[in-house]
């Protein structure tokens, strides 16, 4: 089996919820020691302030404990008020569909395009496999 299939088929798709998700604004949860990460981090507050709430993850960890400590090590965390936690790729989509305030056209790929998720997903993850060189690339 290629190297990108068993990639792809080791993807699981968790569907996690908290108890007490956030009652204003949806909460995505970032790196904080990452410097990719904050440089995106800064880009979202910026832009998207109004709608979302952006923190890093090392601030709100205790509050949900029912993330496991990994997921906030491997990709964004973004909580919606309905307590739905989403990961990764779907969490960036997500992220910025609530901050412009409209689906986008990616969004709707992801999901509903047979394996776009996989790809969206599997792309996400080599960036963050990577954060120091797209880092670089990016000049932060």
């Amino acid at each position: 089996m290629p190297r990108l299939a068993r990639q792809l088929n080791r993807m699981p798709i968790v569907r996690l919820r908290v108890a007490m998700p956030p009652t204003e604004r949806p909460l995505l949860l970032f790196d904080g020691d990452c410097q990719f990460c904050q440089q995106w981090a800064r880009r979202w507050q910026t832009a998207y302030a109004v709608r979302l709430a952006v923190v890093p993850s090392q601030e709100a960890r205790a509050q949900f404990p029912e993330i496991p400590s990994a997921a906030y090590d491997e990709a964004l965390q973004l909580i919606e008020l309905d307590g739905s936690v989403y990961s990764g790729a779907n969490a960036a989509l997500r992220a910025i569909a609530h901050g412009r305030s409209r689906r986008g056209f990616l969004l709707p790929i992801y999901e509903s395009v047979p394996g776009a998720a996989l790809l969206m997903e599997l792309g996400y993850r080599i960036v963050a496999r990577h954060r120091r060189i797209f880092s670089m690339l990016m000049g932060s």
